[in-house]
């Protein structure tokens, strides 16, 4: 139900501060209310110092050498030229008109349009492949169809459509070489390690996110790996199962799968496994909030509620609320405090 990052804790002082005057009521612990007991069902293994290993300094080369690249293509420039057909990477530019049963469709026609090669598409599946091998000058007539799906003009989905495309000028791509003069005329610095130090910095947060990402994915992984449910409380795993089928029922119905093709081609399971890992996972978090007492207090729940509703994606609070309900808002959080847990107290390699 909720998969985005953990919320704010409330400030101490704040909360000592309240005790002080007397005011200890808006501290009152929630009891949660889980539809069945967490440690009756859920084995836990260790989940206390989990190994992990993250290859950070791969990370970090990652990263940077995909903007490295994306500045490349920011600056890559194209010489025009007459000697050969059109190829990967090129661009092109074309006058094109297009007919359906016969009759111009001005929707379908431009000129001057222009398109690299293997980077560009088109609404019209095929179009883009006739344009391999065109020299500028040259004159070519395809058929296509135009797609079952295509809801711009509706009454043209499905149809075939004939093009007529002439090719007035074909550019050849020069990508720039990494090298200080590069760096110096583009980005203000004299070198090329200068270059990447700056982007670095630019970039720490993108590092440091995804080298957290891929610790929590790994100490996850292992904590179900030592962690066992025994059995799933039927009136509870129902509900959740019916939940995971609306939310996955909308991204097949737009790709025109059933839920279990959906499951097998985005996740490579079927969707019942899908549904036994993410309650598996739900269960393990409550599980350890029970066994390590983790609690929210009332005035955690008031205090950290709008947070995390903009976490989940939800612009407001209320709405949130509405929708889910104080228990299981209270039950997510805690669920949310576990896997905090886990993450903080694991350890590297």
């Amino acid at each position: 139900m909720f998969n985005k990052k953990g919320f704010k804790k409330a400030g101490l002082c704040i909360v000592t501060a309240l005790v002080i005057m007397g005011t200890s009521g808006c501290n009152t612990k929630i009891k949660p209310n889980y539809g069945y007991n967490p440690t009756d069902h859920v084995e836990l293994g260790q989940y206390k110092g989990i190994e992990y290993s993250v290859d950070e300094e791969g990370i970090e080369k990652d990263i940077i050498n995909k903007r490295i690249l994306s500045d490349q293509k920011d600056n890559i420039t194209y010489q025009e030229i007459t000697s050969r057909g059109a190829k990967e990477a090129d661009k092109v530019t074309v006058d094109f008109s297009a007919t359906i049963n016969g009759l111009q469709v001005s929707g379908f026609s431009n000129n001057d349009y222009e398109i690299v090669l293997g980077t560009d598409s088109f609404v019209v599946d095929g179009f883009v492949d006739a344009l391999y091998g065109m020299k500028a000058g040259e004159h070519k007539i395809v058929q296509l169809v135009v797609p079952e799906d295509f809801t711009q003009a509706a009454e043209y989905a499905g149809k075939k459509i004939v093009f007529e495309i002439t090719m007035t000028k074909l550019e050849q791509a020069t990508t720039p070489m990494i090298t200080d003069a590069y760096v110096k005329e583009n980005f203000g610095v004299d070198t090329v390690e200068q270059y990447k130090q700056k982007l670095k910095e630019e970039l720490q947060s993108d590092i440091d996110e995804e080298i957290e990402e891929q610790k929590k994915s790994e100490v996850l992984k292992k904590l179900q790996d030592t962690c066992k449910v025994i059995s799933f409380p039927e009136e509870f795993y129902n509900r959740k199962k019916d939940e995971y089928e609306s939310a996955v029922k909308m991204y097949s119905l737009m790709k025109n799968q059933s839920v279990d093709e959906y499951c097998q081609e985005n996740m490579n399971m079927s969707f019942e496994e899908y549904v036994k890992r993410n309650v598996s996972q739900e269960m393990i978090m409550c599980a350890i909030a029970e066994k390590e007492g983790l609690t929210v207090t009332e005035y955690e729940y008031k205090g950290d509620l709008e947070q995390f509703a903009s976490d989940n994606g939800y612009g407001d609070k209320e709405t949130f609320k509405n929708k889910f309900g104080k228990d299981k808002i209270v039950v997510a959080m805690l669920m949310q405090k576990a896997q905090d847990f886990v993450i903080e107290s694991a350890v590297r390699k």
